[in-house]
């Protein structure tokens, strides 16, 4: 069985790997089954290719940073992050997200839903709303 420590460690890694564009590290903490819903009323992912396939469209591009503590319930949490893109400067933009997973037995995301929208990007200079 799972703890809260291994769900903390997997927020504290994730961030760093998108950033870093490592795709196949990032399917590796899925579960065959899983579902991404990013951003929540988007299309929805579901499975091994499809999640491959929707970091491969993103990771490596961006910077992504936890910006808060990683809240565990059983076997749900949710954390802060942002994302930043563009290069470092008074054009990048900032985009300020709520993640939710959901894991199973194994320790692997069985679901991730990304709480955000296009009209919150704010200058990433600029401290959040």
């Amino acid at each position: 069985m799972i703890d809260a420590n291994h769900i903390r460690q997997v927020y504290d890694r994730y961030p760093a790997m998108v950033t870093k564009g490592d795709v196949e590290g990032i399917v590796a903490l899925y579960a065959a089954d899983a579902t991404i819903e990013d951003p929540i009323g988007s299309e929805l992912h579901r499975g091994t290719d499809a999640v491959r396939a929707f970091y491969q469209a993103s990771a490596g591009t961006i910077t992504m940073k936890r910006t808060g503590p990683t809240r565990v319930a059983g076997l749900e949490a949710a954390a802060p992050l942002v994302v930043l893109m563009g290069p470092e400067g008074p054009e990048q933009k900032a985009l300020d997200i709520i993640s939710t997973m959901i894991f199973d037995e194994e320790g692997k995301i069985a679901s991730m839903r990304a709480y955000w929208n296009f009209q919150a990007m704010r200058p990433a200079n600029e401290e959040p709303a």
